[in-house]
């Protein structure tokens, strides 16, 4: 079962990787993956149990606070 979830995100991990590690921009397919990957982790916590505390990396959020900001300014 969780073997799918990552199995179906394995390309939204790896756009997101290189948004992080500054290797492609935090563009309109950047912010999309993130959005992919944010519905896939509410339905694993969801699942309760220890999933209920797991979350983004402190460096996801910061490219999301930063495109958000960027998206305001």
């Amino acid at each position: 079962m969780y073997g799918d979830i990552v199995r179906m995100s394995a390309s939204e991990f790896q756009v997101v990787n290189e948004a992080i590690a500054g290797h492609r921009e935090v563009d309109e397919h950047a912010l999309a993956a993130m959005a992919v990957l944010q519905d896939r982790l509410e339905r694993v916590k969801a699942l309760g149990g220890g999933f209920s505390g797991i979350g983004f990396s402190s460096d996801v959020r910061k490219l999301q606070q930063n495109k958000s900001l960027a998206a305001v300014g």
